[in-house]
């Protein structure tokens, strides 16, 4: 509890009180609005990098190019969800019918069937924090907590550059459902990120073709990692926009360290050149390593359609200098309007096996036998590995108070076997429908209803629903 009595002493002493959405986190509805802006040609904006800075997407959308009703419509949609998610104070309800045994997606915080939150926000130009309390109820993810501070940080800006410390999601790819590297479908890691709060390209002639561009850097430590206990994880990930329909990435994250674990500095060195992977050179192995690249292509700008083709993949260890042990993922997406409602369809494909076996090798390690994973769950694509998964869902935006998102998936899980996965610790098959409709009872107050169906070749049949809330408390909860 430490970073909350920090939180509570910056909130106590800075007044007079302002709200600069300085740090976003994970949000689908979020996501999607941005990334059907970009498709349309309205803003350029790098959104496979989370969280994202509220300054970048501040200076993108006050560069935006509106030509219709609709874009005006989802532009309005973006700066109403950043006005209203940096409240002084909110408070959030969240229940369950039952624990939802499929793949998490993408800004989905709720690891508990029962879940009451109280968030307190303040900021300036130059900083940002928020204090995140939750109590919980029957866990999914169980970390022997009934109250936590999970989506808390305390952060600051000198030179476009934010520094936060905290705990807080991440994600890392193009991916609509998962990303093969950094998720955040396992409890947020505490740690420290540093970040560009806007995404401007080098000045510099000779640097200036790489186009806008962003870095992330984290080092954080796992919580009841039991294999290597106090084990670290590192990790950097860059993106850069040479032309304006292409984004490139290239990630790369490490365990490190821990009980009983090499910690000098030429231990890390070793970790971050790489050339003592999984004990290839006969010395000791320092790390458990995981790297690879991505990419995304808008075709508006090059034949005005609004299309998105993109692409990952990830290696465990290294051979020749570049990931090896592969592991994919591809997809399209497509973002229009009908009858003056903007939607958006994707399609993806991901494989977690190791070069298309499963082979008990994908976020596993010999040396930090836990796995890629953080209380079980994974840290990088939410089905953990060897696995594969098709999905097809959508997004529409009926009016400015309603909204529709779902997603069909088709998954092989856990070819191995392996129990380090807890989250699917069997070998199975997974058909499964998953649809969320947003109703906003204020533009600050959403309701959030979900409703799945799954047909599991282990545990047959299954589906629920949920009930979430948010709402502001520094006023009351029906005035206008």
């Amino acid at each position: 509890m430490r970073l909350s009595k920090i939180l509570l002493a910056t909130l106590a002493l800075s007044s007079p009180l302002s709200f600069a959405q300085g740090i976003v986190l994970n949000d689908q509805n979020l996501r999607t609005d941005l990334n059907w802006l970009n498709q349309q040609g309205v803003i350029q904006i790098s959104t496979s990098t989370w969280p994202m800075s509220g300054d970048e997407i501040q200076h993108a959308l006050s560069q935006a190019k509106i030509s219709t009703p609709v874009q005006q419509k989802v532009l309005d949609a973006v700066l109403t969800h950043l006005n209203t998610d940096n409240q002084l104070l909110k408070a959030a309800l969240f229940a369950e019918t039952d624990h939802k045994y499929l793949p998490q997606a993408f800004g989905d915080q709720e690891k508990s069937q029962y879940q009451a939150g109280l968030e307190l926000n303040a900021g300036g130009s130059q900083w940002d924090a928020r204090l995140q309390v939750n109590a919980e109820k029957d866990p999914q993810i169980d970390h022997d907590q009934d109250v936590n501070v999970e989506g808390s940080y305390i952060a600051g800006k000198l030179w476009n550059q934010w520094l936060i410390a905290g705990q807080i999601p991440t994600y890392w790819g193009p991916g609509h459902e998962g990303s093969l590297i950094r998720g955040d479908a396992s409890r947020p890691v505490y740690g420290i990120t540093a970040q560009r709060a806007e995404q401007t390209a080098f000045s510099s002639k000779w640097l200036s073709w790489i186009g806008p561009w962003q870095y992330q850097a984290f080092a954080g430590q796992l919580d009841n990692y039991d294999a290597v206990p106090d084990a670290k994880l590192i990790g950097l990930r860059v993106t850069a926009q040479p032309l304006p329909y292409l984004e490139l990435g290239a990630s790369r994250a490490i365990q490190w360290g821990g009980e009983g674990r090499p910690e000098s500095l030429s231990s890390l060195w070793d970790a971050f050149v790489g050339n003592k992977d999984n004990g290839g050179t006969g010395e000791p192995d320092p790390s458990n390593q995981i790297a690879g690249f991505d990419a995304r292509l808008n075709l508006q700008p090059l034949v005005q359609m609004p299309l998105g083709i993109y692409a990952q993949y990830v290696g465990e260890d290294e051979a020749g200098g570049l990931p090896a042990k592969k592991m994919y993922l591809a997809g399209v997406d497509y973002s229009s309007s009908y009858q003056n409602m903007p939607y958006q369809l994707y399609s993806e494909w991901a494989d977690t096996r190791t070069n298309g076996k499963a082979q008990g090798i994908s976020y596993n390690h010999s040396v930090y036998t836990d796995g890629f994973y953080q209380h079980g769950y994974p840290l990088a694509h939410a089905m953990g590995g060897d696995g594969q998964m098709i999905s097809v869902g959508g997004d529409i935006r009926f009016d400015p108070l309603n909204r529709l998102h779902g997603r069909v998936l088709f998954a092989k899980l856990n070819g191995s076997g392996r129990i380090t996965n807890a989250a699917f610790p069997e070998q199975d098959e997974l058909k499964a429908l998953d649809i969320t409709w947003t109703h906003y009872l204020r533009p600050d107050i959403p309701l959030k209803l979900n409703g799945w169906l799954g047909d599991s070749d282990l545990h047959g049949k299954d589906g629920g629903a949920s009930i979430g809330i948010e709402f502001p408390l520094e006023k009351g909860l029906f005035s206008y």
